[in-house]
């Protein structure tokens, strides 16, 4: 948190830091990290029974962005309703979905396959929900967008599983899983730091009277749509009676929203709003925070057990 507050005080100090981390390729790496820890035996059971993860990428496009639409309302300054709508609308791709579902003892192939999941219909789902709640008719090229959205983002998980494959790399991901967990943290941290130093830089070239009242507003809003997406995929994983690994799964990865697409989209489309970029960090810098202090209290309550019945209302 220290290290965002430097980014929003100082930002040109950090440029030469964080100007080497291109967004998407920081990503796909720690993306890859992920998958190559994960055993493919899993991944592949999911896919048998791909309920709770149907259940995630609902939640993921369908709660989530309505929720940020209404949220939006309640304040009147229109570059956190757009900001709001934009982190809602993008995909879950973050590895850091897959990580905290790990800490808390969730089933991680569940928060995989919901990853890729909101990633295959990213191309087609963010763009219509820009368009219908934002009104901005964006010249998105769709094909080019979904071309590049899988060769940054699935294709890594892709590589990761296949390496695997190999049986002395999958005794060297075994036996190293922490410290590739801990490198793949990294990569998060570097994006974040990134996006700190974009909103920095939005701070300083802006000048608003009320630039405190805003800011306060845009923490508060994405704090709470964050918390409200992971508290509502808990609460309708129990309803629904999946076992407890896929419920913690469903919460985590149903809330988990990517920042570098984000950004990418903020750039290309939005840039109009300029204070719209502070719901987009913060809705990260308050996932990364809170869901590890929530991942952590949620493992105290001891491993979550296998089930062979994860299917709805089961």
């Amino acid at each position: 948190m220290l290290a965002v507050g430097f980014t929003l005080w100082m930002p040109r100090v950090m440029h030469p830091a964080t100007d080497f981390w291109e967004p998407r390729l920081t990503m796909g790496a720690s993306l890859f990290l992920m998958a190559f820890t994960m055993p493919t035996r899993s991944l592949i059971a999911e896919f048998r029974q791909p309920y709770a993860s149907l259940w995630a990428v609902f939640l993921s496009y369908g709660l989530v962005p309505v929720c940020a639409w209404l949220l939006g309302h309640a304040t009147r300054h229109e570059d956190l309703r757009i900001g709001l709508i934009l982190i809602s609308a993008v995909p879950c791709t973050l590895s850091s979905a897959i990580l905290w579902t790990r800490m808390a003892g969730g089933n991680e192939a569940t928060a995989l396959l919901a990853v890729m999941g909101t990633t295959f219909l990213s191309w087609i789902l963010t763009t219509a929900w820009l368009y219908g709640l934002t009104g901005t008719a964006a010249e998105i090229q769709l094909v080019a967008v979904a071309f590049d959205l899988i060769v940054s983002l699935i294709l890594p998980v892709i590589l990761g599983q296949a390496l695997r494959a190999i049986s002395s790399c999958a005794r060297i991901a075994e036996q190293n899983k922490v410290f590739i967990s801990a490198l793949s943290q990294c990569f998060v941290l570097a994006i974040v730091l990134k996006a700190g130093v974009t909103v920095g830089d939005k701070l300083h070239a802006q000048y608003a009277e009320d630039a405190a009242e805003i800011f306060a507003w845009g923490i508060g809003l994405a704090v709470t749509l964050h918390l409200f997406a992971l508290g509502s995929g808990l609460l309708t994983g129990r309803w629904l009676r999946f076992d407890r690994g896929r419920q913690i799964a469903i919460g985590l990865s149903a809330s988990q929203k990517t920042l570098p697409v984000s950004l990418v989209l903020y750039e290309q489309y939005y840039t109009a709003y300029p204070y719209a970029v502070i719901p987009l960090l913060f809705y990260h810098v308050g996932q990364l925070l809170l869901d590890t202090v929530i991942a952590k209290q949620i493992a105290k309550e001891g491993p979550a057990p296998a089930s062979e019945e994860p299917g709805p209302l089961a």
